[in-house]
């Protein structure tokens, strides 16, 4: 019996080869998000209006974690988390976004440094200080954790930006939190996006639920994979339909 479920987990290791799952999709994500925020007409944006830069620190944030998930490391998923928590503190506007950027790229280059070091010594860092099932335990919840600060981005502007941009704007374009962040109360782009990164995390979590620890390295359902092209195929639809409404009022 003990055979014929550890071949199934073989067979089932196999069709998964490329180890398809969250991580995968945050890396997508990520990458397609700051390729975006790279291109020629993102830097115009920027130079117009300097608070766009929030956008490159989300991306970092997101293609950090994405990584971590695959490097099974407690320090480099503690670092990734740590990281996370820039995100609701970056979309908030409490802080210079461009200032934030740059703390998260500090953040990435110290993740791929430790990385790389663990990787060379073929040994993570705290492997034996820590009970296996201390080890097991915060590498699961920190990404759990880094999931739910990544669906903060959307819950912060759908919960705590949206409903007070009108009145901060009678006050003036530079007002509260728009200080360091732009109106995008009427981005289409940006409802959609938010609002299909909170259905993902929604279902990446379930997912977590069921794969538990997953001690037998099973295969992740690869739901929340697929969802991540809905989030970006939406996203980019929602941009057309927004700007040829501005360009056919």
């Amino acid at each position: 019996m003990t055979e014929t479920s550890e071949n199934t987990v073989k067979k089932e290791s196999k069709s998964n080869k490329y180890q398809i799952g969250p991580g995968m999709g945050l890396i997508i994500i990520g990458i397609s998000y700051l390729v975006w925020w790279i291109m020629p007409f993102a830097f115009a944006s920027y130079n117009r209006d300097p608070r766009w830069a929030h956008n490159w620190a989300y991306a970092i944030i997101i293609l950090t974690v994405g990584l971590a998930w695959y490097h099974e490391s407690a320090v480099s998923r503690i670092i990734a988390t740590v990281q996370a928590f820039m995100l609701p503190a970056t979309a908030s506007g409490s802080f210079n976004t461009l200032l934030m950027t740059f703390i998260t790229i500090i953040i990435f280059i110290i993740w791929l440094f430790v990385v790389l070091i663990e990787k060379a010594k073929s040994k993570m860092f705290l492997v034996d200080k820590l009970e296996k099932r201390t080890w097991m335990w915060i590498k699961m919840h920190t990404v759990i954790v880094a999931w739910i600060l990544i669906a903060h981005m959307s819950l912060v502007f759908l919960i705590g930006r949206v409903p007070l941009e009108e009145q901060l704007l009678g006050f003036g374009t530079y007002a509260g939190y728009l200080a360091n962040l732009p109106p995008e109360k009427l981005e289409f782009a940006t409802w959609t996006f938010d609002i299909t990164l909170l259905i993902w995390a929604v279902i990446v979590l379930y997912e977590q639920f069921k794969m538990g620890y997953n001690v037998q390295k099973k295969p992740w359902p690869k739901w929340s994979f697929y969802w991540v092209f809905v989030i970006i195929a939406s996203s980019l639809i929602a941009l057309l339909i927004q700007d040829l409404t501005i360009g056919f009022p």
